[in-house]
C-alpha cells in the first residue's frame, strides 16, 4: 500500500470519527422506537425525564437535546424542556430553531418543568415546536440555591425580594406524577 493510499485511508477514518462524534450517541442497542429529548440547566427536567421513561417501562431513550444525534430511527419523540424566566430552555429553543421540521410530525408528548408547574408553560413550548401534541403535562420542579449560578442566584433573589415570598429552596417533583405520564405516553404508541 503506497503512502498516498495509506494518508488517504488515514483520512476518511479520522473523517468518520469525527462525524460519529458530531452526530451523539448511536441509537440504543434494543433498538427502542420512542427517544425522550430534554433540556435541563440545573437537573429536575432530566429527572423528570427519566423518570417518564420508567413509566414507559424504559422503552424510550433519554437524551440531553443538545447530544440529540441521528433521530432517524425513532418513531416517537418525546420533548421536555425546563422553563427559565417564563422561556423555554435555550438548548431546546436551538434544536427546534435547526430541527423542528425534521421531528414535529414524530412529537407524541411535550413535558414542561418549572418551579410552579404552571400549564401556561406548556402553550409556549407547542408554539415553538409549531404544534401542539394531544399529549402535554407541566410538573414541578426544585431548586437549590447553593447549585445556582452566580447570575441565577442574583435574578432569583431579587425576584422573591420583589414579590415579597421567602428566597429558599423547594423540592415540586413528583415522581409518580411522571410515572403516570410515562404509562400514558406508552399506552398512546403502543
Amino acid at each position: 500500500m503506497g503512502n498516498m493510499t495509506k494518508k488517504i485511508l488515514f483520512l476518511m477514518a479520522g473523517a468518520g470519527l469525527l462525524l460519529g462524534w458530531l452526530a451523539g450517541p448511536a441509537l440504543s442497542a434494543e433498538g427502542k422506537s420512542a427517544v425522550i429529548l430534554y433540556g435541563s440547566r440545573y437537573g429536575s427536567t432530566e429527572q423528570t425525564a427519566r423518570w417518564i421513561a420508567e413509566g414507559m417501562n424504559n422503552e424510550a431513550d433519554v437524551r440531553a437535546v443538545k447530544e440529540a444525534g441521528d433521530l432517524s430511527a425513532y418513531k416517537f419523540i418525546i420533548l421536555g424542556t425546563g422553563i427559565y424566566y417564563g422561556q423555554v430552555h435555550q438548548d431546546m429553543i436551538a434544536f427546534l430553531a435547526a430541527r423542528k421540521d425534521e421531528v414535529k410530525d414524530r412529537v407524541v408528548a411535550l413535558f414542561a418543568v418549572s418551579g410552579s408547574g404552571r400549564e401556561a408553560y406548556l402553550e409556549t413550548f407547542a408554539q415553538a415546536l409549531g404544534r401542539n401534541p394531544d399529549l402535554t403535562k407541566a410538573f414541578g420542579g426544585s431548586m437549590k440555591k447553593e447549585s445556582l449560578s452566580a447570575q441565577d442566584y442574583k435574578a432569583l433573589e431579587a425576584f422573591y425580594s420583589q414579590s415579597h415570598r421567602p428566597f429558599e429552596n423547594y423540592d415540586n417533583t413528583n415522581k409518580e406524577a411522571c410515572l403516570e405520564f410515562g404509562r400514558e405516553i406508552l399506552k398512546a404508541v403502543k
